[in-house]
């Protein structure tokens, strides 16, 4: 696994199209600090969400930045369809928890909070960011082009559910609230959790991010239940 992770790292940082998506997160995040001093987890809940974006643009980049024949030569090598799609999530998720470092320990080091984070909210910050990344770019799993032909209908499903899931607050007032927890990523809950994580007890917030870690894994569940699926069609 350790050698299709490193293909990964190497073909996608060759089509340089981490380009827009890592240059979008950076300028969002330079913005916000330029104006000093923050608040430390208001601030650290807007950047969470500039990762959620921006790691959904760079899973969608991502997935589609091979050739069709590259593709299925590297599947037919690994002879599994299931583990060329987990080597893929393990990319993403490695390539998120390094972009989310700097983005989370940029302020600490400029001096841009009004008063010291403090480990543990930097901790709770760092989980949130890598959490709402890994949603964010898990969205891109049922959105690339092998599951969604048109890349421009993929784009705009994307960015819809973006939408949707960043103001579920809005969307909540308006269809009821249940069906919103169970069909939009739950983006919103550790937006709020996150901003008022200082006045709530801890297992408030770490129950937000159960929240977003199941999501997650049904999300990914589906993506590797169809690639074992084309194993077996395959091997029939």
């Amino acid at each position: 696994m350790k050698g299709l992770i490193g293909y990964f790292m190497r073909s996608y940082s060759v089509s340089q199209r981490y380009f827009g998506p890592v240059a979008g997160m950076i300028i969002a995040v330079l913005i916000l600090y330029s104006y000093k001093p923050n608040p430390v987890m208001s601030s650290y809940s807007a950047t969470a969400v500039f990762v959620y974006a921006g790691c959904a643009w760079l899973g969608l980049s991502f997935l589609n930045h091979e050739y069709a024949v590259q593709k299925q030569v590297v599947i037919v090598q690994l002879r599994s369809a299931r583990r060329y799609s987990l080597g893929a999530i393990l990319t993403l998720v490695l390539m998120i928890l390094l972009l989310a470092l700097p983005v989370v320990l940029y302020p600490v080091v400029t001096g841009s909070f009004v008063e010291p984070a403090g480990l543990q909210r930097i901790l709770l910050a760092y989980a949130g960011h890598v959490l709402l990344g890994i949603l964010g770019s898990s969205l891109s799993l049922v959105l690339q082009s092998s599951w969604v032909p048109r890349r421009s209908y993929a784009a705009g499903i994307l960015l819809i559910v973006l939408i949707l899931s960043i103001s579920a607050g809005k969307v909540a007032e308006l269809i009821p609230r249940p069906l919103v927890q169970v069909l939009l990523p739950p983006v919103y809950p550790v937006m709020d959790k996150l901003m008022n994580a200082d006045a709530l007890p801890l297992g408030t917030v770490l129950a937000a991010y159960g929240h977003v870690l199941a999501y997650i894994c049904i999300l990914a569940g589906v993506y590797l239940y169809r690639s074992g699926r084309m194993d077996n069609n395959k091997t029939n």
